[in-house]
């Protein structure tokens, strides 16, 4: 475990197989922010190549204060890590709030960013994802973590793993749990994602970039995939008949190496 100072915030992060060979992998995780989301693509990937995880600022053992959240904030994070760790650039794989951190990078240190996935994610709010969130923050506030967790759960998976793999799933919850930050924070970091738009930027990608998403996604909607797609210039589409937003850890091996030719492809 390792410690970067990012603008006054001390973000928490891994790099694994730190002298493989290979371009590195920034594994991106979503709202969850912790290194733990990302282990599905972290362990296999860290045998070919360098992989770095992160507790995204107000994450896991990262600091969490108030009033420092924005994904421009969390792009800057990654890009701190990559400096402290000494790392030119990356291929980036962000999944929800992490493919939104994704184009933020792809757009403000092109030069650091070999490739970027971006999966599961949007390019703005609109009144479907307003709606969503204002509520998940409302019930949040009103009623804890747990409470949100649990609601949550029911959109954010796959209903038909939900039900074949929920003893699994209760583990999980019972860790994110134990892992979950103070709900203020939390809320600010809803906040963040609530204000991030990076539409109008879109067409200045030059990046190369896959955008990967599951058709039976509740939370961001394929739509939100097509659009990205249409809007980032050379921008390919990848879809997933099932597994809701964790599509990435239901069909983890396809996932992979999607990604994985997607990489060697631009290397």
């Amino acid at each position: 475990m390792r410690r970067v100072n990012s603008g006054g915030v001390e973000i928490v992060y891994d790099v694994m197989n730190a002298s493989g060979p290979g371009v590195p992998l920034f594994l991106l995780a979503g709202l969850n922010g912790m290194r733990q989301a990302c282990m599905s693509q972290a362990i296999p990937f860290s045998r070919e190549r360098p992989v770095i995880v992160q507790d995204q600022r107000g994450t896991g053992e990262s600091d969490k204060p108030l009033g420092v959240y924005s994904v421009q904030n969390m792009a800057k994070d990654v890009i701190a890590i990559m400096d402290d760790a000494g790392i030119k650039t990356a291929h980036m794989v962000g999944t929800s709030t992490g493919g939104a951190i994704a184009q933020v990078l792809c757009l403000d240190y092109p030069d650091r960013v070999q490739t970027a996935a971006v999966c599961c994610s949007w390019m703005k709010a609109d009144h479907f994802f307003r709606r969503q969130f204002e509520m998940r923050k409302r019930i949040l506030l009103a009623m804890g973590t747990e409470t949100l967790m649990l609601l949550t759960s029911t959109t954010l998976n796959d209903p038909k793993w939900f039900t074949e793999n929920y003893d699994e799933l209760l583990k999980r919850e019972k860790g994110l749990l134990e892992r979950a930050g103070p709900v203020q924070v939390d809320a600010e970091r809803v906040d963040a994602i609530l204000a991030f738009d990076e539409s109008k930027r879109l067409s200045q990608i030059k990046t190369p970039v896959k955008v990967i998403a599951a058709k039976n996604d509740a939370v961001c909607p394929l739509y939100y995939s097509e659009q990205l797609a249409r809007e980032i210039p050379g921008a390919t589409l990848s879809l997933y008949e099932d597994g809701g937003h964790f599509f990435y850890v239901v069909h983890a091996d396809r996932f992979n190496a999607e990604i994985r030719d997607f990489m060697l492809q631009n290397e």
